[in-house]
């Protein structure tokens, strides 16, 4: 995962291995204070951690008023989003 000013581009493999670094990079995004843009169209496998991680920023994010957003979204991202049903990540 990269940081950039205001987005924060997912790695390609999304495992349980990634949730730790996923969370440290969302608190460091968030703690910024200005919206944060998520990108996951690099996204092939997301596993249940990092998806749990991701719904637990976008609430973090709607507490402290910022706006969370993750788009573009890979197929392969999507469909684990869906078949978790965690629909709600992908609505701006």
């Amino acid at each position: 995962m990269t940081l950039t000013a205001s987005t924060l581009n997912l790695a390609t493999i999304m495992d349980t291995s990634a949730a730790g670094p996923l969370r440290q990079a969302l608190k460091q995004a968030l703690g910024q204070g200005g919206p944060l843009a998520i990108d996951g169209s690099g996204v092939e496998r997301a596993g249940l951690a990092c998806l749990q991680v991701l719904a637990a920023g976008r609430s973090a994010a709607a507490q402290a008023e910022v706006d969370f957003r993750i788009d573009p979204v890979s197929p392969a991202l999507a469909g684990m989003v869906s078949l978790a049903g965690l629909d709600a990540l992908l609505i701006a």
